[in-house]
């Protein structure tokens, strides 16, 4: 065990691009631990099973929340202090700008700078979050995600796979593209782009693109 506690877990390579990495925190008694890993930053969607303890955020100007046993929270759009019930255990699924949408179904829209209650979205995370919280080691809790998450592999409509390459192509170019640029490269009116892309993302494409160039910094 390293002195933080954590442990970085790579999923299976069939759910990549959506699943970027599975983080193991175990024993977190201060936020400070959390803020070390560069966790719940801003644009990021995370799953968060809490395994034992408890996670709670209070965004800037936004209402603050404590996390339920299983979330999807972010992304973030202003800086986020978090506070622990501890000791803390959980696992925390990173996951890419679109991956919410494609796996679940969630409009990001209602999910930015707040979280969605997973069991609620669909009961089988009860089961998902209970089978983490008696997983005996970092193998075992790898393949109850690889499993889970497996199941969701969507198949892409071609509207939704247009907001994925609209991502990876702003990605690209590191948040430097002017948004009827970006509708022109991709055949739509700038309308339509932006409401796809806020329910995709949870972001405007405007607000992805100055956290694109804020990320070049950190």
């Amino acid at each position: 065990m390293n002195p933080m506690n954590t442990y970085i877990l790579q999923p299976k390579a069939v759910l990549q691009p959506f699943v970027q990495q599975y983080i193991v925190l175990q024993n977190i008694t201060s936020p400070a631990e959390i803020a070390r890993k560069k966790l719940f930053t801003l644009g990021k969607q995370y799953l968060v099973f809490i395994r034992q303890g408890g996670l709670a955020f209070k965004p800037y100007e936004h209402a603050a929340f404590a996390l339920p046993e299983a979330s999807v929270t972010g992304p973030f759009t202003c800086a986020v202090d978090a506070s622990v019930t501890g000791p803390l255990d959980a696992v925390i699924v990173q996951l890419n700008a679109y991956a919410s949408h494609r796996l679940m179904g969630i409009s990001m829209e209602s999910v930015t700078n707040y979280f969605r209650d997973l069991t609620k979205v669909n009961a089988c995370w009860k089961e998902t979050a209970q089978q983490l919280k008696a997983a005996p080691g970092e193998k075992a809790i790898q393949e109850i995600l690889d499993g889970a998450l497996e199941n969701l592999l969507p198949t892409q409509t071609s509207a939704l796979r247009q907001i994925d390459e609209m991502v990876d192509y702003l990605a690209e170019q590191k948040g430097k593209v002017q948004l009827l640029e970006l509708a022109l490269r991709f055949k739509t009116s700038r309308h339509t782009l932006e409401r796809q892309f806020m329910e995709v993302t949870g972001l405007t494409p405007q607000l992805f693109n100055r956290i694109l160039r804020r990320q070049r910094y950190a």
